[in-house]
Parts: structure tokens; sequence; C-alpha cells
């Protein structure tokens, strides 16, 4: 997972990613791979290989919500009510 600084350097523009990954995906499926510089930033960046540039809309950890206090885990969503992944519930505010 990448912080929103990292993300930021590795792709420019996330909405222009976004349609770009969202056209190319309609036409061809995740079967065929998409090429995008970002990709290969990640690549350099991580040293992981994603196996499609779709993959780059899901690596931002700020996506995922805070971390639960009971298991250190995410809790998935920033809306989420519960971890999903001990069942911690998040203090009413």
């Amino acid at each position: 997972m990448l912080t929103d600084e990292e993300y930021l350097k590795i792709v420019d523009d996330p909405t222009t990613l976004y349609l770009q990954v969202k056209q190319f995906v309609s036409k061809n499926g995740l079967q065929r791979e998409m090429k995008h510089p970002a990709a290969d930033r990640y690549r350099e960046c991580t040293g992981v290989a994603l196996a499609h540039t779709f993959w780059l809309l899901h690596v931002r950890r700020s996506d995922y919500g805070p971390d639960c206090p009971a298991c250190g885990k995410p809790y998935r969503t920033q809306m989420a009510k519960f971890c999903a992944e001990c069942g911690h519930g998040l203090p009413l505010k």
C-alpha cells in the first residue's frame, strides 16, 4: 500500500488514469495487459510488477479507511462502522 504522497508521485492524475483504465478494460477486458508509465513507476518504486495497470486504482492506503485500534488492519472503507477482520466497532461520534 502507498501513502497519498507516494501514490501521487507514481500516478500523476488519478482521475485521468481511472478513465484510461476504464476505457481500455471496456474494450479489451482484463485479459490483455495495459501498458502505462504509472505501472512502470510503481514497479520501480516498490519492486512489484502489477498483473494489470487496473490494480493501480487499488494501492492507495487512504482509500481503505483508518487502522483498527484492536488488530491494526484497515477498516476497508472510509465509512466502515466496524473492522471486517476482527469485528471491533468504531466509537460513535
